[in-house]
């Protein structure tokens, strides 16, 4: 994983995957970062100022309630601070309301999609990176208004904040990639209306393929779901091009997506005519 662009020019990550092929993306800068960050954190305050009305009202219940509900206050802040961001990541695919109106998405490094333990390490060290530090023993709080995080993006040569250093993640730009929303949506349909029984018809000259490509072909089907749709169609166009060039293939791809049905369709080709399991 290499980063290139530094300086005042938009910065990209190139990620080579283990089917040796490469992925480009533009990393999320200081401006798109914060403007999604700003958007969260005015959706967050709006929450808190719901659970304090809340409170405010239910305040003059008595039945010896006031302390139960001070305490599902306290439990829905907690949750509004930092479960917000964790719920939404793993809901959206790393993308939080913010992040989302201005196409930003969290990775893993390596291009992989953000799994639990990452989304909580870098929200919970959000708290760091916003600068918001307590002292319990002079019972006090000290506030720095994201000067540690954004000095921390700014330095980085990947516009990583502490929290994405800790996780092991990158945020980046869903504009820049290969393939965009709106067409991986229509091309996941198209591949479920169709799948590969449409393909395996036209897979012919399977002697074409070497071990070798059987190999690559079913290191990258056996991990297909694990991949971002953006990563799992540059991946597939990748590999399968010069195969159904080699191959003689004549087969039409309405979507960069379907590329993996072929792949599919050749291995189960494959390992049907070399007596395969």
């Amino acid at each position: 994983m290499t980063a290139a662009g530094f300086g005042q020019q938009a910065r990209t990550i190139s990620v080579i995957t283990p089917e040796n092929v490469e992925v480009n993306y533009q990393l999320a800068g200081v401006i798109t970062r914060s403007m999604a960050l700003i958007v969260d954190l005015v959706i967050q305050a709006l929450l808190l100022l719901c659970v304090v009305w809340f409170l405010n009202v239910t305040s003059h219940i008595g039945f010896g309630l006031n302390h139960i509900l001070t305490f599902i206050g306290l439990i829905a802040s907690f949750c509004v601070l930092l479960v917000y961001n964790i719920f939404f990541e793993m809901m959206w695919g790393g993308r939080t309301p913010g992040k989302r109106l201005f196409r930003l998405r969290v990775l893993r490094d390596g291009g992989y999609p953000i799994n639990l333990i990452s989304s909580c390490i870098r929200n919970i060290l959000r708290f760091i990176d916003l600068g918001i530090l307590i002292a319990p023993s002079a019972n006090a709080t000290c506030i720095l208004f994201g000067t540690p995080g954004l000095v921390c993006v700014v330095c980085s040569p990947l516009y990583k904040r502490i929290g994405d250093y800790a996780a092991g993640t990158i945020v980046i730009h869903e504009q820049t990639s290969f393939l965009a929303q709106s067409d991986v949506t229509s091309a996941q349909d198209v591949s479920r209306a169709g799948g590969i029984g449409d393909i395996l018809p036209k897979v012919s000259n399977i002697d074409r393929v070497t071990p070798h490509d059987y190999q690559v072909i079913r290191r990258f089907t056996a991990r297909r779901a694990s991949l971002e749709p953006i990563v799992q169609a540059a991946v597939a166009e990748a590999i399968a091009r010069p195969l159904l060039i080699r191959m003689e293939i004549k087969v039409t791809i309405g979507h960069q997506i379907q590329y993996a049905d072929v792949l599919a369709a050749i291995e189960q080709r494959y390992v049907e005519e070399n007596g395969l399991l």
